[in-house]
């Protein structure tokens, strides 16, 4: 699975140029590893958070794959996309989602 156009757009607007292709690779990575341990847990959801812990910097995006890699729940948490209202707070900072289909 590839990332989502609104996580690839964030990605662009926290990361402008070269970092945000190194970003977008780490969380492309991130996502396969997810789907290869199995976890069944939304991935778009998963590299947002990543994503928002990261806060812009890579040094703490970094840190947020790493503990993705170890506990993507933790990672939910810190960035406030794991209790119930996480959809509206994911459109609300990253925009609509693509229509189905």
């Amino acid at each position: 699975m590839g990332l989502t156009v609104r996580v690839e757009r964030r990605i662009a607007e926290d990361f402008p140029g070269r970092d945000g292709e190194v970003v977008g690779d780490l969380l492309t990575e991130l996502v396969n590893h997810l789907t290869d341990r199995g976890d069944r847990e939304d991935k778009e959801r998963i590299a947002a958070a990543t994503l928002l812990c990261g806060q812009g910097r890579v040094d703490r995006l970094l840190d947020a794959v790493q503990l993705a890699k170890e506990d993507w729940r933790d990672v939910l948490v810190g960035a406030g996309l794991a209790d119930a209202g996480w959809r509206e707070r994911l459109e609300a900072d990253f925009g609509p989602a693509a229509p189905a289909g």
